[in-house]
């Protein structure tokens, strides 16, 4: 009887598979799952590897539209120092959110985020001012720390089979209260003075450029030949294109879930690097909503937040985007406040077209 169980489950797992790996004629034998599974079509663009042309290209076409727009209102915008000042401000969002890419790639989320930044950014400022750290040591704690954050998280989804959402809910507090209690609640300035060079990981400029839009392209560089020629980014899809014929097919899915959620931890303290350095000071309270900008990069970029499908390339348009809307709407002397409403306005839509989409 058992014999005949496990053949039965495994012609259900093996059915499974190769009825979603067969759903597109020319979709490209995937290595590594059987039959041949691709949970996400993989497109290419001029030969470049965008996703689908519905998800990069609109991104793309929305940024370069809002872009001529807020030109033709204010000249000053398409300025050097103007766009550079852009690639400053997108660029903190934009690591976060190509670690958030690849956690809803798997149909999760990380709503913690904000608080594993203040994490890290405590680290740094204990490990220097109190232990008399140098630089180097101290920059790699920061990210091993929000590391542990994210692998923290990456074991209560997989072992607790909890909702990601309740989780990092959850431990959206618990990162925050840590920091808060070992800082008692209070910043402290001055960290480029006790710890020489760290102002190059978030004010000093190379040839021209700032350095967290450097850190930022070489994050990206990374993120995208690990989804894309790794087994890592085959899985990262493939579970969030099925989670369940992904199980069957032999996947270890807890594993990979555990290293997704450690690689959104690390962009997370990557990002505290760059912004402790840009404020010169360890702040428990950095990063505070983080999290909501980073989702909102993501989804404007064309990722579903159903799971499966998206790019890392749209995800840093997303970033882009969000940053030029604010950029531009300062320049048009609106209101603060307004401008979290236009921000509101465009995830909700980019979400409706993404359902509208998925129904087509």
């Amino acid at each position: 009887m058992r014999a005949v169980r496990g053949t039965a489950a495994r012609a259900v797992a093996t059915d499974a598979v190769e009825g979603l790996g067969s759903g597109s004629p020319g979709r490209p034998e995937m290595p590594g799952l059987p039959g041949g599974f691709d949970p996400a079509p993989r497109r290419r663009f001029g030969g470049v590897d965008l996703g689908t042309v519905s998800q990069t290209m609109g991104s793309l076409l929305s940024l370069v539209i809002l872009s001529l727009g807020i030109w033709i209102a204010e000249p000053v915008f398409m300025s050097d120092n103007n766009w550079i000042n852009i690639a400053r401000q997108a660029s903190f969002n934009a690591i976060l959110g190509m670690g958030m890419t690849f956690v809803i790639l798997t149909g999760g989320v990380d709503l913690s985020v904000g608080s594993i930044v203040a994490v890290s950014s405590v680290t740094g400022g204990l490990l220097i001012f109190d232990y008399g750290w140098n630089m180097w040591p101290a920059v790699l704690a920061m990210v091993a720390a929000g590391g542990l954050c994210g692998l923290f998280n990456g074991v209560i989804v997989t072992l607790g089979k909890i909702p990601p959402f309740i989780v990092t809910l959850g431990t959206m507090q618990i990162f925050r209260g840590i920091a808060l209690q070992l800082t008692n609640g209070s910043p402290r300035a001055g960290i480029r003075e006790s710890a020489p060079n760290f102002d190059i990981w978030g004010t000093r400029n190379f040839w021209g450029v700032p350095s967290p839009v450097i850190i930022a392209a070489v994050v990206f560089v990374a993120g995208y030949l690990i989804l894309r020629y790794t087994r890592l980014g085959l899985y990262t899809y493939a579970i969030g294109g099925n989670e369940q014929a992904t199980r069957f097919s032999g996947v270890h899915i807890d594993r990979y879930k555990l290293t997704v959620y450690t690689l959104m931890g690390v962009t997370a303290g990557i990002a505290g690097v760059m912004i402790t350095s840009r404020l010169n000071s360890s702040q428990p309270t950095v990063g505070n909503g983080a999290e909501l900008d980073a989702i909102a990069a993501v989804v404007i970029g064309g990722t579903s937040l159903f799971g499966g499908e998206g790019t890392i390339v749209g995800t840093i348009i997303g970033a882009l985007l969000m940053a030029v809307i604010r950029n531009g709407l300062t320049l048009m002397h609106v209101s603060a406040f307004y401008q979290q409403i236009v921000i509101g306005s465009v995830i909700i839509l980019a979400v409706l077209i993404d359902r509208l989409r998925r129904r087509g």
